[in-house]
C-alpha cells in the first residue's frame, strides 16, 4: 500500500507538470501524513537537510564555475584550433575534431549539457560553413557531449558517489578508460560516416609552426584536468579541494594569461552556476527521505527476489539493468533517474557480480546514452536549437553513434578491468 501511494502520487504529479523535485517531495509527504510510515513530519525536514549536508556536493558548483570560466576565457576556441591541426585535414575531419573538443572540454566541465552547448555553439556553424550537413553536425555534437559526464570530473559521478557511498575519486579513476574508449569509437564513427558520404576535408595540412602555436596557446588550459586528477589520485586533495584547484587554475588561465574574462562574464557564470546547482541540490535533498522509504519497504530485496523467481542469472540480471537504465534515460532527466534507480539497482547489481566502480560507470554511461536518444534526449534538443534542424533528421544521424556507444557499454558491463584496473592502481 505504501509503495502504491508513493509511486502513484509521484506519477500523477509528474504527469500534471509538477517539477520532478517537488513530485518526489510531495509523494513522500503524502505517505507520511497519511500514516503509511510511522514517522512525524519533522523527520522529513531532518532528512532533507541531511541530503544537502554533504561536503562532496560542494564540488559540483566549483567544477561548474571552473568550466564556465574556461569557456568564457576562450578555451573552447583554442581547443578547436589545436584539434583541427591534428585531425581536421582527414576526410570528415571536423566530425573527429568535434569529438576531440568535447572530450577535452568535458574533462573540465563535468556536465554533458554544458559540454554540448558550448562546443555546439562553435562547431556546428563551423562545420556547416565547411559544407557538412547540419543534421550530422548536430548529431555528432549530441553524442560526443555525453563524454562530459563519463570522463572525470563528472557531476553525475559525484551524485552517484554520494547516493551509494562509493568513493568519488575511485569513480573518477574508473571513468578514464571507458571515456577514452567511447571517445575513440565516436571519432572512428564520425570518420567512417565522413568517408562514406564524401564529406569535405582541408586541402592543406598544418605546419609545424601552426601546430606548435596552437598547442602553446591551449596547453595552460589543457593542463587543468591533469592537475585536478593528479591532486585527487595522488591523495593530496579531496574532491572538493580538487574542485577549488580547478577554479583557481581557471581564473589564472582565463583572467591572467588569456585575459578574456570580464566582470559581465563572471556574473553570467555565477547566475548559471547557481541555477544548475540549485536544481541539483534540491533533487539530492528531497531524494533522501524518498530513498529511505524505498529501502525500508525492501524494494531492492523484492526486485532481486522477483528476478530469482524468474530464473534470471547474473548475465540476464546485468542485461536487464542495462536495458532499464537505457530505457529510463530516454524518458526522464538524468538526475532524477539516478536518484530513484540507484538505491534500487545498486544492491541488485552488486549481488549479480558487478563491482562498485563498474556499476557506477554503467549507470553513468547508460543514462548518458539516454541524453542523445529520443523522445526526451536533452542533448538532442540543445543541438537542434543551435543547428536549426528537426529532431527526426538528427535522430537518424545518431543511429551509428547509438550502436557504438551500446557496444562500449556492454564491454564495460562484462569486462570489469575496464573500470577496476585504474582505481586499484591508484589505491582506491
Amino acid at each position: 500500500m505504501t509503495l502504491l501511494v508513493l509511486f502513484g502520487v509521484f506519477a500523477i504529479t509528474l504527469y500534471t507538470g509538477v517539477p520532478v523535485a517537488w513530485s518526489i517531495a510531495f509523494s513522500t509527504l503524502v505517505v507520511i501524513y497519511f500514516g503509511l510510515v510511522p514517522l512525524p513530519p519533522s523527520w522529513f525536514a531532518q532528512q532533507v537537510y541531511m541530503g544537502a549536508d554533504s561536503i562532496s556536493l560542494a564540488s559540483i558548483p566549483l567544477f561548474l564555475v571552473a568550466g564556465g570560466i574556461m569557456n568564457e576565457g576562450g578555451l573552447t576556441r583554442r581547443i578547436i584550433d589545436l584539434a583541427n591541426d591534428m585531425v581536421g585535414w582527414v576526410r570528415g575531419g571536423l566530425g573527429v575534431v568535434n569529438v576531440a573538443t568535447c572530450m577535452i572540454y568535458g574533462g573540465i566541465t563535468g556536465s554533458a549539457t554544458a559540454d554540448t552547448g558550448a562546443v555546439g555553439a562553435i562547431m556546428i556553424p563551423a562545420m556547416a560553413e565547411r559544407g557538412y550537413p547540419r543534421d550530422f553536425s548536430a548529431a555528432v555534437t549530441a553524442a560526443a557531449g555525453t563524454l562530459g559526464i563519463i570522463l572525470p570530473p563528472s557531476v553525475v559521478m559525484i551524485m552517484y558517489g554520494v547516493i551509494t557511498d562509493t568513493s568519488i575519486g575511485g569513480l573518477f579513476a574508473a571513468g578514464i578508460i571507458p571515456g577514452l574508449m567511447l571517445a575513440v569509437t565516436f571519432m572512428l564513427t564520425a570518420w567512417w560516416v565522413g568517408v562514406k558520404e564524401n564529406f569535405p576535408k582541408s586541402e592543406t595540412r598544418p605546419t609545424v609552426t601552426s601546430f606548435s602555436k596552437h598547442l602553446l596557446r591551449a596547453l595552460p588550459a589543457l593542463m587543468m584536468p591533469i592537475a585536478v586528477l593528479s591532486s585527487m589520485l595522488s591523495g593530496l586533495a579531496t574532491t572538493t579541494e580538487a574542485a577549488f584547484v580547478a577554479v583557481v587554475w581557471a581564473l589564472l588561465v582565463g583572467g591572467v594569461l588569456y585575459r578574456e574574462i570580464t566582470l559581465a562574464g563572471l556574473w553570467k557564470i555565477g547566475v548559471e552556476t547557481v541555477r544548475m546547482t540549485g536544481a541539483i541540490m534540491i533533487i539530492m535533498a528531497v531524494s533522501v527521505p524518498f530513498s529511505w522509504i524505498l529501502t525500508v519497504e525492501q524494494i531492492p530485496q523484492w526486485t532481486a527476489g522477483l528476478l530469482h523467481a524468474w530464473g534470471a542469472g547474473p548475465t540476464i540480471t546485468i542485461l536487464l539493468i542495462l536495458a532499464l537504465l537505457t530505457f529510463v534515460g530516454t524518458w526522464a532527466d538524468l538526475g532524477p533517474s539516478l536518484i530513484i534507480l540507484a538505491p534500487i539497482l545498486h544492491p541488485i547489481g552488486i549481488e549479480a557480480g558487478l563491482q562498485p566502480y563498474q556499476l557506477g560507470l554503467i549507470f553513468t554511461m547508460a543514462l548518458g546514452i539516454g541524453l542523445f536518444t529520443p523522445p526526451v534526449g536533452t542533448n538532442i534538443f540543445v543541438v537542434c536549437n543551435v543547428a536549426k534542424v528537426g529532431v527526426n533528421a538528427v535522430t537518424r544521424r545518431l543511429i551509428p553513434f547509438f550502436i557504438t556507444s551500446n557496444i562500449c557499454l556492454l564491454l564495460v558491463a562484462f569486462i570489469p578491468e575496464t573500470t577496476e584496473w585504474l582505481p586499484r592502481y591508484f589505491g582506491f
